[in-house]
């Protein structure tokens, strides 16, 4: 499963990765917390969609990702 980062709320299309919560080869739950993003208007926590095992993390500290990303 690939996660994606979703609709971030009105005028939000983007926002900085400032923090990542797990690593390669953590069990994760639904709803656990992946990493931490930053908009223009707050720091958001993007949970995971669903249960499973992290196998690559795509993104980096500092990033800047887009909805869909």
């Amino acid at each position: 499963m690939d996660v994606k980062l979703p609709h971030l709320g009105e005028g939000a299309d983007s926002g900085v990765v400032v923090g990542i919560l797990v690593k390669v080869g953590d069990t994760v739950k639904k709803g656990q917390i992946l990493i931490e993003l930053e908009s223009d208007k707050a720091v958001a926590p993007i949970p995971a969609p669903a249960a499973g095992k992290v196998v690559k993390i795509h993104v980096r500290e500092g990033q800047r990702v887009g909805v869909g990303q």
